[in-house]
């Protein structure tokens, strides 16, 4: 007597069972690839777990923490000509270049800084002076521990603080607090990308928890054990039990059915080739790539990069994203952390965009040599860019060619006349 005739014997009560019509099943892999809006939860720390978000995030974050932010000073010389240096015996130098506040570098600063913004719209910082007026640390403030209060029209904004999220509130003014904001309708609330598209990151936590569903609890083969006998209640149960036990889980699959008893197995549902789930992976990528505008092949989506296109590419993810947070943070620093004296003087902050060639030498190298022969960098400054030491006489400025000085340009071509007019036979050099 076979497994299924003795189960079928028992005389219990029959289970009720919902029956599916095969007409119109509903596909998991469509269901997480539109959502709905009882789909996963989206927020900040949600939006996270999914790859495409936490690459682009941490892209843009880790790339701006990375570049060199100094304070400048513009001088003129006598002849009007503006020229910047590096102003290190600011007050705010060491500040943004080293140590912000304590406990935290400059590079973890900003990064916490930039993250808090691309995530959640906007980050905060107090900006805490010492009994100079001098600033001495900007303290880092929580999204859920400050509210900007809408100003009245001309006034500037103001903030309620709650420290540590506990105590009672506390009014900070404009002038107290340094504010990162991402995009503003109105002036003083910002937009959270993450809010504006819950739903586009929220498919792709649904298709990765599908993912999950379909390697921890899918049964192989996929589908439904069929019989035209009806199952009592315990003999539907036990059946169950026993074809999970052996085929439930990636450690059970492949494994050998064996049927008896009228039981015939039918495939139901749509296979992970049929719903092209790679190419669903693809388009959330992507999609998620948009939001923040970062070239997909920043975060690993290659399938529509070339060796023809991946520079142009590169020159976008710069051009495209990376300028904008750069402006949007400098005009911030500059604002609320130089004062009207420092700014009037000609102190600036501004971010080192050479720092995103120090890892490409060759193209770090190009760009030199190419200001050099132009006479616009002298070999110190290069020496300088590469922490080397300088060299007596390498202050002096070159043009491409016969790697004349320039403050010896005129002599040089007098001579060459010179030389002409004794020897005809010498020709001007051809150009190459």
């Amino acid at each position: 007597m076979g497994f299924l005739s003795r189960l079928v014997r028992d005389e219990v009560r029959e289970e009720v069972r919902e029956s599916v019509s095969p007409a119109h099943p509903r596909d998991p892999v469509l269901a997480a690839w539109f959502g709905g809006e009882d789909g996963s939860v989206v927020n900040p720390d949600s939006a996270l777990r999914v790859t495409a978000v936490y690459a682009c995030v941490s892209l843009i974050a880790e790339t701006i923490a990375a570049l060199p932010l100094h304070v400048y000073l513009n001088s003129t010389d006598a002849k009007g000509r503006v020229s910047s240096s590096k102003a290190v015996d600011h007050p705010l130098y060491p500040l943004l270049h080293d140590m912000p506040t304590p406990g935290m570098t400059s590079f973890e600063w900003r990064e916490m800084m930039v993250t808090g913004t691309a995530l959640r719209g906007e980050s905060y910082a107090r900006i805490v002076e010492n009994r100079a007026g001098r600033i001495q640390s900007l303290v880092p403030i929580l999204k859920s521990h400050i509210t900007p209060i809408k100003p009245r029209f001309g006034q500037a904004p103001s903030f309620r603080w709650t420290p540590d999220g506990v105590g009672p509130e506390q009014i900070l003014l404009d002038d107290e607090v340094l504010r990162i904001p991402y995009k503003m309708l109105d002036g003083y609330r910002s937009l959270s990308p993450v809010e504006v598209h819950r739903r586009t990151i929220g498919n792709a936590l649904d298709s990765a928890r599908y993912l999950q569903s379909f390697y921890r609890n899918s049964a192989q083969p996929k589908g439904a054990l069929v019989t035209d006998k009806t199952l009592t209640t315990p003999a539907a149960k036990v059946l169950r039990e026993s074809w999970e036990q052996r085929h439930l889980g990636p450690e059970n699959a492949g494994r050998l059915a064996i049927f008896d008893g009228g039981l015939k197995f039918e495939a139901i549902g749509m296979t992970m080739d049929d719903a092209q789930y790679i190419e669903l992976q693809n388009f959330s990528v992507t999609d998620i790539a948009r939001i923040f505008l970062v070239p997909p092949h920043k975060i690993g989506e290659l399938s529509r990069s070339t060796n023809n296109n991946i520079e142009h590419q590169g020159i976008e993810w710069v051009v495209g994203c990376l300028v904008h947070w750069l402006e949007r943070i400098e005009q911030r620093l500059n604002a609320y952390l130089l004062s009207a004296a420092d700014r009037a003087k000609g102190y600036f902050i501004e971010f080192d965009v050479k720092g995103l060639l120090r890892g490409d030498a060759a193209a770090r190298g190009n760009f030199y040599k190419a200001l050099w022969y132009l006479g616009a960098i002298n070999p110190n400054e290069i020496r300088g860019s590469e922490n080397l030491n300088p060299y007596e006489g390498g202050d002096r400025f070159f043009v491409q060619g016969a790697t004349v000085p320039i403050d010896k340009i005129d002599e040089f071509i007098a001579q060459k006349r010179f030389t002409q007019q004794k020897d005809p036979s010498i020709d001007e050099p051809k150009p190459e």
